[in-house]
């Protein structure tokens, strides 16, 4: 065949050729355009149950925690209201918080008589509800009139009314009345409404979310707990709500979405470019939840988007598809020839992450020429900087393993003639044996600063919680035997009972290199105070020293850093962990110096 035939045979399969990929194209475009909308609804769902599983999780161990603590409030609720049962709920309900200090825990107070109806209450929107017209509602009051124990409901309860998540208590008070508590926290549920607005702003869909529940003449009821409405009296708004008998089928999505455990769509309002999805969230019979309602989730998805997105793509087609066969003959063999199948060549050896040794390629003079040259330079000088690094951080790692094994040695030693001096003689080598301690502790302290740095950034340091003014007392007690060798004294200012969650390795670190610090730069035969206090809901540490002030305040949690004009200072590594250590842990820290004195100060926040 002539070349020509050729030419044109070629182009003629490359024409047919974009024809058909033009048209899978359009086809591949048009099916994305509609699985971008089944993974909004996707995503939407996704993001949603996460959302809810995390609220009812936080809900969960906020007040599961907190269980034991609301017998005991709602026991002394009891006491104080036999005491005066003339006293007003609210005075009842001030007195409960001020005793018990309730700062992130509302408490509401209800009073409910033997037909099992509120007759006076702190949250006024719930008085006059009947507890028979709840589903469960008498069998729960019956049983809690049997005894006189305190009943601590597990279920964890969404009040969209007073926007909170609620666990309620409840105890028989005589036969003719029960005394009922709720403990609730607005944060959790206002996260789980502002989380469902971003959402909903993130995606430019609408969600609702509506909570199921029973009634006790066997009728299904639902509720917006997104609401933004009013509502004055839980009774009546109960009342009010439309009724779903279990045994009647309905054309409600809502019911029916709860009903069959799906999804149910909805083109009603197809005409206004929106779809509507009606999703279960959660179900008592079918998820492990403590949410005692099914839950179910309307997402309206404004497909307009997508719509214009669609017509979009058919006039780009029409275009593209004019354009291509316009530059087809022109642009075929220079792209060929002098693009496609160099830079075919070029892309795959990076891919492959090999040099590339093309001798046509490395014969250009262009800019694909001059672009080979310098992959083949930058490929060159990143292997060599990657097997330098290499090198380097195993011979880093062997120092640093070196030199924990060179102060664990004369460590042992040490420790070892320690004990048998003071087995021998102890009275007339009392003061060298006291010498060795101190340089014991010391060695020992350098050691765990090393252990430390060496294993922060592998293992995890998980907090606990911490008695801080025990481990305070014990640590300045291994000190205080460097101190006397060096002539100086602690003197403590120590409140009591003061408790942190942080890592006890962490904590230890930071509190004897302030001590270790102190010591060592302090002025001969000197007071150190150490002060632990709490003030407000801040726990505060301070480190006090007489000694030469520092001339450099802003640099002294540096990495490396040493004072220049005292040989001793070396507070560069072990003040950087103490910084690092506070940051992670958000403590804030600083430092102060005048007048002959050194103040490092540490806040934790409760």
């Amino acid at each position: 065949m002539k070349l020509k035939n050729k030419f044109y045979l070629i182009l003629f399969l490359i024409a047919s050729t974009l024809i058909i990929f033009i048209g899978i194209l359009y086809i591949s475009f048009q099916k994305q355009n509609q699985d971008n909308l089944d993974y909004e609804l996707k995503k939407s769902i996704h993001n949603n149950k996460l959302l809810l599983s995390s609220a009812v999780k936080d809900s969960y161990q906020t007040f599961e925690k907190k269980k034991p603590l609301f017998t005991v409030i709602h026991q002394a609720t009891i006491d104080e209201f036999k005491k005066d049962e003339s006293i007003s709920l609210v005075q009842l309900k001030n007195k409960m918080e001020t005793q018990f200090h309730l700062h992130d825990i509302n408490l509401d107070i209800y009073i409910i008589n033997k037909e099992y109806v509120i007759t006076d209450a702190t949250f006024q929107k719930d008085i006059g509800l009947d507890f028979k017209n709840l589903f469960g509602g008498k069998e729960y009051f019956d049983t809690i009139s049997k005894d006189n124990d305190i009943h601590i409901e597990n279920d964890v309860l969404i009040d969209y009314m007073d926007s909170s998540i609620k666990v309620y208590s409840c105890a028989n008070v005589d036969r003719d009345k029960f005394l009922q508590l709720s403990f609730s926290n607005s944060s959790i549920y206002q996260k789980l409404r502002q989380n469902i607005k971003n959402i909903s702003n993130d995606t430019n869909n609408h969600i609702s979310l509506f909570r199921i529940t029973k009634t006790p003449s066997n009728e299904e009821v639902y509720e917006d707990i997104l609401t933004t409405s009013t509502i004055i009296n839980k009774e009546e708004h109960l009342n009010s709500l439309k009724k779903f008998p279990l045994n009647s089928a309905t054309d409600d999505e809502i019911i029916n979405a709860s009903r069959q455990h799906k999804i149910i769509r909805s083109d009603k309002n197809i005409e206004n470019n929106l779809l509507s999805f009606y999703i279960p969230i959660f179900s008592k019979k079918k998820d492990d939840t403590l949410l005692h309602s099914d839950f179910i989730m309307r997402l309206d998805i404004n497909i307009s988007r997508y719509l214009i997105q669609k017509q979009k793509n058919n006039n780009i087609f029409i275009l593209l598809t004019i354009v291509l066969f316009i530059l087809i003959g022109i642009l075929y063999a220079i792209i060929k020839n002098h693009f496609y199948i160099p830079i075919t060549n070029i892309t795959q050896k990076f891919k492959d992450k090999v040099m590339i040794k093309n001798p046509s390629l490395l014969r250009k003079k262009d800019e694909l020429g001059t672009l080979v040259t310098e992959y083949n330079s930058l490929y060159s000088q990143l292997s060599n900087q990657i097997e330098n690094n290499q090198l380097l951080l195993a011979e880093n790692k062997q120092f640093i393993a070196d030199m924990v094994h060179q102060i664990r040695t004369p460590l042992t030693v040490i420790m070892t003639n320690s004990s048998l001096i003071e087995m021998q003689s102890e009275q007339q080598i009392s003061s060298y044996t006291e010498q060795i301690n101190a340089a014991i502790n010391m060695l020992s302290n350098a050691y765990e600063d090393l252990s430390y740095i060496i294993s922060n950034d592998t293992l995890e340091y998980k907090p606990i919680d911490i008695n801080f003014t025990d481990f305070l007392n014990e640590r300045i007690d291994f000190f205080e035997v460097i101190a006397q060798a060096n002539n100086k004294t602690i003197s403590r200012h120590i409140a009591n009972d003061i408790k942190v969650s942080m890592n006890d390795t962490e904590l230890e670190r930071l509190i004897d290199n302030n001590l270790s610090n102190a010591i060592k730069h302090s002025s001969d035969e000197s007071h150190i105070d150490i002060v632990l206090e709490k003030n407000h809901s801040d726990i505060v540490l301070k480190f006090l020293s007489e000694g030469k002030n520092i001339s450099n305040i802003a640099m002294i949690f540096d990495r490396n850093y040493t004072e220049s004009d005292s040989a001793k200072r070396s507070l560069g590594l072990g003040l950087h962990m103490v910084k690092l250590i506070c940051e992670k842990n958000r403590i804030a820290h600083s430092a102060q110096s005048g007048q002959g004195i050194n103040t490092f100060t540490y806040i934790f926040k409760v």
